[in-house]
């Protein structure tokens, strides 16, 4: 495979928060009009995909401060002794954004700094970087780094799921290591434990641990003199949303307390503009305060809740139906979720023995029995008949379990497949387009149930 198709798969497979949902209609299954809350922006992840795409010019946030727009951003910070460069986009971008941000640079390379061990963050660092650039980055960074690229295949073989037009459909367990090998690498110089400050010109730069919404190793930068804080993806693409504490794509589990306590640390700061590496900056000082308030009182109100139903004796899967947002902390679920931030809670603290059953210390799982089970209610048509009538109940949950059971028995069986597919159009119609996610997966699976049954579109 040519080293230019296996960097223009790598640029696509780890694009994990591109092009979204195109509907954002407010129905759901049993016809209740469903309030959507969009960020303060109105912006939806589903724009990324073309943000930045006509830009000319560089983006100047505020004197010598500039962003060159993409899937993501690259921020620059123009002194007399060099330029500072706060992430650097998905690899094969630095071209453009050099182009973009010619006009404003003042000299060298002086430093980059690398928010986190994301492809769309440092994917341009081998381009930027010169002799004598420093490279900052958090000292968890080497270990994602290191797990992302050793997990290569099965990550971008999920990402084929979520991101179907953007990933090549190409078979990852044959050139997963192939791609593993051309996968960029990058080499920091400075590894920051909490807090690091550097000068450059005359500016003054902090770099601050923030763990949380995008793994252990997220930092920001702070321009105390400017009261801009580079963020990352401390708040992932969309602002304010409820963060994504849980990705069902698959990574390492991200843990509320430090988000909450990361949150703690912006809002001292009192910041007057917020500079994301995804969209546009957020300007104004009480604006910018409250959202953050809002996030972390919200991140809190979650936690809180779990942790106290757990104590109860509550299950994980009745505190994912019980835990809801209050409307005074109502936020955008365009990127995470409340109930996955719930599970993801209770098991990043007990695991995943839910001490229901002994079976779940062993490695015979209880679908391994659905065709027993099938065969004793009376065959494929029974149990299908059943999740027929689940799903005209409006249960499309219910009715799924049942259509999982028939056709772990019968793969082929028609009308466990019809309950299927009406039961992820009912999931589909009541997510009306709110959670990226959740409806990638849906009409992944809706797309294979169609493909199975025959039916075109």
């Amino acid at each position: 495979m040519p080293r230019r198709i296996v960097w223009s798969v790598l640029a696509l497979a780890w694009f994990a928060l591109g092009c979204g949902a195109d509907e954002r209609a407010a129905s759901s299954g049993s016809g209740a009009e469903k309030k959507i809350v969009e960020p303060d922006g109105g912006r939806a992840t589903r724009e990324l995909t073309s943000f930045g795409k006509d830009q000319t010019e560089p983006h100047e946030i505020a004197e010598g401060v500039y962003q060159a727009w993409a899937v993501g951003n690259t921020n620059l910070v123009a002194t007399r002794e060099g330029d500072v460069l706060i992430d650097v986009g998905l690899p094969g971008g630095a071209e453009r954004a050099k182009e973009i941000l010619a006009p404003v640079r003042h000299g060298k390379t002086h430093t980059i700094v690398v928010t986190h061990a994301h492809q769309d963050h440092l994917g341009g660092t081998s381009e930027w970087a010169e002799d004598g650039t420093e490279i900052i980055a958090h000292e968890t960074f080497l270990e994602t780094q290191r797990y992302l690229t050793e997990l290569v295949p099965i990550l971008m073989a999920r990402n084929q799921v979520f991101y179907p037009e953007e990933v090549p459909d190409v078979p990852m367990n044959l050139v997963g290591g192939l791609i593993r090998r051309f996968y960029p690498q990058v080499e920091p110089t400075i590894l920051v434990d909490d807090e690091y400050a550097f000068e450059v010109g005359g500016v003054r730069f902090e770099v601050i641990h923030t763990p949380g919404a995008e793994g252990e190793d997220s930092i920001c930068v702070w321009l105390p003199e400017k009261k801009i804080l580079f963020t990352g993806d401390l708040f992932g693409p969309l602002f304010p949303m409820f963060p994504n504490l849980y990705t069902i794509r698959g990574e390492k589990f991200r843990f509320a307390v430090p988000y909450i306590e990361s949150l703690e640390r912006v809002i001292a700061l009192e910041p007057e503009i917020l500079v994301p590496s995804h969209f546009e900056p957020i300007v104004g000082k009480e604006r910018i305060r409250a959202d953050l308030i809002k996030t972390r009182d919200a991140v809190r109100h979650v936690h809180d809740a779990t942790v106290e139903g757990m104590n109860a004796g509550k299950d994980v899967y009745t505190l994912m139906r019980e835990i809801r947002l209050p409307e005074e902390l109502a936020l955008s679920e365009g990127h995470g979720r409340v109930s996955w931030t719930v599970r993801g809670i209770w098991e990043g603290y007990v695991g995943w023995f839910q001490f229901r059953s002994t079976t779940e210390l062993y490695d015979v799982p209880r679908w391994q029995l659905d065709s027993e089970v099938v065969e004793m209610a009376g065959g494929a048509d029974a149990v299908a008949a059943r999740g027929r009538a689940h799903l005209e109940a409006g249960r499309p949950l219910e009715a799924l379990h049942f259509s999982d059971m028939a056709l772990t028995a019968d793969e082929g069986h028609e009308e466990a497949l019809r309950v299927r597919l009406g039961a992820l159009e009912v999931l589909d119609e009541r997510n009306a387009g709110e959670n990226h996610s959740e409806l990638l997966w849906l009409r992944h699976r809706i797309g294979e149930t169609r493909e199975a049954l025959g039916l075109s579109g």
